[in-house]
């Protein structure tokens, strides 16, 4: 039984007739007592009682009306009710961040978006950038910050880029330089993030490129301890530019690097061809107003 049908027999009965009910929906009358008959028959009921002039439903016939206007409700309530949704912004976010990249980024995004949509959670999970992408192909995640490049599997998207800077100790022997090679750096001892961080592979692949393997002294997820140990005259680290501004250790000394160029993309990335909710949407665009306009 099709819903044109319910509307059909909700119209003769709320028209009091075949008449009016085929002139309200622009049928011939033939076509709608065809329509009435055919639903009596599926249903193997008889709707009205036809030994009237007027139309009088049967029991069976009053049930379906009920019924079918509860239906068509529903039905007719779909478009207002998604338009509701587009205007009343709620739901979950889950969001994937590491740690580097949420200590001075994700700050202002969380404020800014839950300024502007106070219904919607935000769900956060702190993990490096690898996990964080098996996590968004995965579907456990919605969207993840993370250091490009990213998996070609994703949809990606620059939000930011930075340079690198080389952090040293204020007693290291290259203290004095205010910029250096990274090749003059082959001989260092390397204060790394994890290797479960997109940095790590990134730092790796310059040096790489830059003719040596960085000898890794330590590694961890946090980037302030990494800065510690720099302090404590135990290695060197690459930091990004943005997280040397934060430095307020006078032990500590930042390096420009001035070949290679070093750089370092942060972008967002969703599992591609997936479903985006109004809620995630939403928070994509205030990202973007962030860092991309």
């Amino acid at each position: 039984m099709q819903l044109r049908s319910l509307e059909v027999f909700v119209t003769v009965v709320e028209k009091n007739g075949f008449t009016k009910a085929a002139e309200a929906l622009y049928v011939g009358q033939p076509a709608l007592s065809k329509t009435i008959q055919k639903m009596e028959h599926e249903l193997n009921v008889t709707l009205f009682d036809r030994s009237s002039k007027k139309i009088l439903l049967t029991d069976e016939g009053k049930v379906l009306y009920e019924k079918s206007k509860e239906i068509l409700a529903k039905i007719n309530s779909i478009p207002d009710s998604l338009h509701q949704l587009s205007e009343v912004i709620s739901g979950e976010v889950r969001v994937g961040i590491p740690q580097i990249i949420g200590s001075v980024f994700f700050p202002k995004v969380a404020y800014t978006f839950l300024k502007k949509y106070p219904n919607v959670t935000l769900s956060t999970k702190e993990k490096g950038g690898i996990i964080i992408e098996k996590l968004v192909d995965q579907g456990e995640l919605d969207i993840g910050f993370v250091v490009f490049p990213a998996s070609n599997t994703l949809e990606s998207e620059t939000i930011y880029k930075d340079k690198f800077n080389v952090c040293v100790s204020a007693n290291h022997h290259l203290a004095n330089e205010t910029e250096v090679c990274l090749e003059q750096l082959k001989d260092e001892k390397f204060i790394l993030f994890d290797k479960s961080f997109a940095l790590y592979r990134l730092i790796n692949s310059y040096c790489f490129e830059s003719g040596f393997s960085p000898n890794v002294a330590f590694q961890s997820t946090q980037w302030d301890l990494v800065l510690e140990l720099v302090s404590a005259q135990l290695g060197i680290a690459i930091i990004p530019e943005k997280l040397t501004n934060k430095l307020n250790d006078i032990n500590i000394k930042a390096l420009s690097i001035k070949h290679p160029e070093m750089v370092w993309n942060i972008g967002i990335i969703t599992k591609k061809n997936a479903y985006k909710s109004y809620a995630l949407k939403k928070f994509i665009e205030v990202v973007k107003e962030i860092y991309v306009t």
